[in-house]
């Protein structure tokens, strides 16, 4: 088992050069563009949570956005809209009586409807927020909030969550979060946490998935 504990500065020359290698918000090994097989095979999912996995896959890869015959940006938030908006839930509207950007936006509307929580293990269709995935405001320091936003689509045994996301690299893509082992990156042959500090030529001791993560939102809920 390869683990990374964030707390000992030996791990900065540990987790080097498999930062150089992984850096960004999705590892290489995460590449893969259809939905694990743990997905859709629970009996407790709500008929929004079943279209919002389906509309994760049908978006995995895509180069442009378009549902319904409304455009979405192809970002963060602009994902999370185009697969609410298949599930039949307009994001897109309500969030436009907040301001800052589009995940603090979100996050803002979640707020406004008691439907933020916290949790180990989320459930699928759940809004995942990050802070501090890149240096927004270029001061160099760890103070940037709500920067990245995913949608969980599985969640294994082990805890290992896997969510879409657009990864500002690689597209719209596939990663995996595990809250149950926040510093561990690979055990055995599984891929536990894939990365999300955003490359800047920077070793950071939080970089992790698990590390930058701040908050769950049951957008599911919401009535389409």
């Amino acid at each position: 088992m390869m683990r990374i504990n964030s707390r000992e500065a030996s791990a900065f020359l540990a987790i080097g050069l498999l930062f150089l290698i992984l850096s960004g918000c999705v590892s290489l090994s995460d590449s893969g563009q259809t939905l694990p097989p743990s997905a859709l095979t629970g009996d407790k999912l709500t008929e929004t949570q079943i279209r919002l996995v389906e509309g994760a896959g049908k978006v995995l890869g895509a180069r442009r956005l378009d549902i319904g015959g409304r455009e979405y940006p192809l970002d963060c938030t602009g994902t999370i809209m185009a697969i609410y908006a298949y599930a039949g839930i307009d994001l897109q509207s309500p969030m436009r009586r907040f301001s800052g950007n589009g995940v603090t936006r979100l996050y803002r509307y979640m707020e406004s409807l008691d439907l933020l929580y916290s949790s180990n293990t989320p459930l699928p269709g759940d809004l995942v927020f990050w802070d501090n995935t890149y240096d927004r405001n270029n001061d160099g320091k760890w103070n940037d909030t709500l920067t990245h936003v995913g949608m969980v689509v599985a969640v294994d045994s082990d805890g290992t969550v896997h969510y879409v996301h657009h990864n500002y690299r690689k597209g719209i893509v596939l990663a995996r979060m595990n809250l149950l082992q926040p510093d561990t990156l690979v055990q055995g042959n599984k891929q536990l946490n894939s990365a999300m500090r955003m490359r800047d030529g920077k070793v950071y001791p939080l970089w992790l998935s698990s590390h930058l993560y701040r908050e769950l939102g049951k957008g599911w809920e919401l009535k389409s």
